[in-house]
């Protein structure tokens, strides 16, 4: 490492790489990560122009008279929120009703699916086991989770001359009574080093070959 920048023997295998995917439906359990299979088997779509997380957590200082700063010790957390915003390139009766927070339904003749507004939030409108799998440089997979997302932006959709049509949606992190309500049911998992043989880019830092493949999954 020089004092005139922070990159080490290390850096590129903690660099986060590509736009990744986004699924669905997947299993939410802190202690246990997807599989990439599980995720296979769940992406909603391809996306274009790919998507971003934002944790803000929120905090609470008493207005004491005298204090003139922030002071550590008297701040407290009361809340926070947990949102991915995604750019859907794929059309599909799912992805709308849940993003219009409508019903999806079908013809008579089963020609044609069919959205209409809904009069009430229900249950099936959430997503469950929503997220994000992405890679770092060395092929570890960092994963992303929500147990239930909202679709909180609305159906936004912006037709042009020569260019494909955009589907840009701001999913929230809601928590249930099982999980609790101090707190969101979000997991990052970062795959760790220890068992992981360097595949993809990570073959240029780690001096494996570019054929290495993972030890597991």
């Amino acid at each position: 490492m020089s004092i005139h920048n922070g990159i080490t023997a290390g850096t590129p295998s903690k660099i986060l790489f590509g736009a990744g995917v986004y699924f669905k439906g997947v299993t939410f359990n802190v202690k246990v990560a997807p599989t990439a299979e599980d995720v296979e088997k769940a992406v909603i779509g391809a996306t274009q122009e790919g998507g971003t997380l934002t944790i803000t957590p929120e905090f609470f200082t008493p207005p004491l008279d005298g204090a003139m700063v922030p002071v550590m010790e008297l701040q407290q957390k009361v809340g926070e929120t947990a949102e991915m915003e995604v750019s859907f390139a794929e059309l599909s009766a799912d992805l709308l009703a849940h993003m219009a927070i409508a019903n999806a339904g079908e013809t008579t003749d089963k020609k044609f699916d069919v959205i209409t507004s809904a009069a009430n939030l229900e249950k099936g409108h959430y997503y469950e086991g929503f997220g994000y799998y992405g890679r770092l440089l060395d092929g570890r997979p960092v994963i992303i989770i929500f147990k239930n997302a909202l679709c909180t932006s609305g159906l936004p959709m912006e037709n042009k001359n020569k260019t494909n049509t955009v589907f840009k949606g701001t999913f929230a992190c809601q928590s249930d009574v099982a999980f609790g309500v101090d707190r969101l049911p979000y997991a990052i998992f970062i795959h760790k080093k220890e068992g992981w043989t360097p595949t993809d880019y990570g073959h240029l830092a780690a001096g494996t070959t570019p054929q290495a493949q993972p030890a597991q999954s």
